[in-house]
């Protein structure tokens, strides 16, 4: 008998999630689950399109329903099925014997995925891009509460792309860096430097990004927010010793998050050996990190300085997940307000992901690809946005980044038609959607 659809889309299921064994009975009886789920959400206006998706990647919300709702029955958690989701409800399994078989329910809001699916179908047929990942956060606890994932399937990768370390975190990095200059008393607003060309060391020079002309004495403030190489090359010199990576560390790089997706990986703080080695690392251009990584790390910057375990399930009894402090709350304010700027205000680098109701609090960046050997490939780029609204009282954050998408270079290198609309899209819509429960 021919494998159907649904039954081809459960191996590729198993093949995310290899702790999970089933016979061919199972399979054929988990289609058939499928196919229901699917008619009913066809019926359903608000979850019309989530048919197209139902077989994705490992990262997206049906992935993760079919993984926990097919569980072993000894460690099978409560999952809301597709109408109870829409419904607001959620089972409730037996109870428990011991406190490792405690009830679960994903984090997951089935309003918010919707958000993001449409906002990747989009810019999936927009721009054909290799690769897109979206993520949605409640910084203030941790909990996902949406994601997705555009990506052309390798069957040999079963790292999800969330959880997947990639290089040159150009989103994260700065942020940190610049958290870590403000807590270590080496950051002024107005103070004013020499943007442009910097040669840090005798022969090594740190560029601004307009082929280092940059746009003469300017204040650290104005340098973050046309997001100057040289400005944080020379915020990394004014942070003693060893703290930038010590604070890096204490940001959660370099280990795993301890998110549910299998085959996490740490990813790797780079080498600060030399001033030059210190200066692109506090700008991201060096390292990697994982999606994941970058918006816990930022999500501490949100939440007034804590760094919270991203997850996508909770237990009913004890769901508040106490964070780790890493930076001072007020710390973590002037921060936000620097990032606020960089979104808000002229000369901002990111002005183009501002919404009208909610003030907005992020930075983009820009990283050109790697080969296996860690070599520059010409003209690929990954795109990326990291924000959170509202700024002063964060209710989410949205991380996008998109992966070599198909359009002009010029086009490109601006992000304004990018990643600038889903982000704007998923951002604005999930608040007032929040808003109105």
């Amino acid at each position: 008998m021919t494998p159907s659809f649904e039954e081809k889309e459960i191996s590729t299921v198993l093949q995310s999630f290899p702790s999970l064994q089933m016979d061919e009975d199972k399979r054929r009886e988990i289609a058939s689950h499928i196919r229901r789920e699917k008619e009913l959400l066809i019926q359903m206006k608000r979850r019309k399109k989530y048919a197209k998706v139902i077989g994705g990647v490992a990262a997206s919300f049906a992935l993760l329903f079919i993984a926990y709702q097919w569980m072993p029955p000894e460690v099978t958690p409560s999952v809301p099925s597709a109408q109870q989701m829409n419904t607001g409800e959620s089972q409730k399994a037996p109870a428990a014997d011991t406190p490792s078989q405690a009830d679960k329910v994903l984090t997951l809001d089935s309003q918010i995925q919707e958000y993001v699916e449409e906002a990747i179908h989009k810019t999936g047929k927009a721009y054909q891009p290799e690769n897109m990942t979206v993520i949605v956060t409640d910084p203030n606890t941790g909990e996902i509460l949406g994601m997705g994932n555009l990506k052309k399937q390798d069957a040999n990768d079963r790292v999800p792309d969330i959880v997947k370390a990639k290089p040159d975190p150009v989103a994260a990095f700065p942020i940190v860096t610049l958290a870590a200059a403000i807590e270590e008393g080496k950051y002024n607003d107005y103070e004013t430097y020499e943007s442009g060309t910097y040669e840090i060391t005798p022969g090594k020079f740190i560029k601004d990004h307009n082929v280092g002309k940059g746009w003469g004495q300017i204040t650290y403030l104005e340098g973050i927010q046309r997001s100057s190489h040289v400005a944080f090359a020379k915020l990394s010199e004014q942070i003693p010793e060893d703290s930038l990576q010590q604070y890096f560390e204490r940001f959660g790089f370099g280990a795993k998050t301890g998110t549910e997706q299998l085959n996490e990986q740490a990813g790797k703080i780079p080498n600060m050996n030399t001033p030059y080695d210190k200066a692109m690392a506090a700008y991201g251009l060096a390292g990697s990190a994982s999606a994941i990584q970058q918006v816990a790390a930022v999500g501490a910057i949100a939440n007034g300085g804590e760094l919270m375990k991203p997850h996508v399930t909770k237990e009913e009894r004890n769901h508040a997940d106490k964070g780790r402090r890493v930076i001072s709350e007020e710390t973590a304010k002037q921060v936000r307000e620097v990032l606020e700027a960089v979104v808000k205000n002229a000369p901002g680098s990111s002005r183009e992901f501002s919404i009208k109701e909610y003030a907005v609090a992020g930075r983009k960046g820009i990283a050109e690809k790697r080969d296996q050997q860690g070599n520059i490939i010409d003209g690929k780029y990954t795109f990326s946005f990291i924000g959170f609204a509202p700024s002063d009282d964060p209710k989410l954050l949205v991380y996008i980044a998109v992966d070599e998408p198909q359009t002009e270079q010029w086009v490109q290198l601006t992000m304004r038609e990018i990643v600038a609309p889903p982000f704007r899209e998923i951002m604005e819509n999930s608040l007032q959607y929040l808003q109105q429960r």
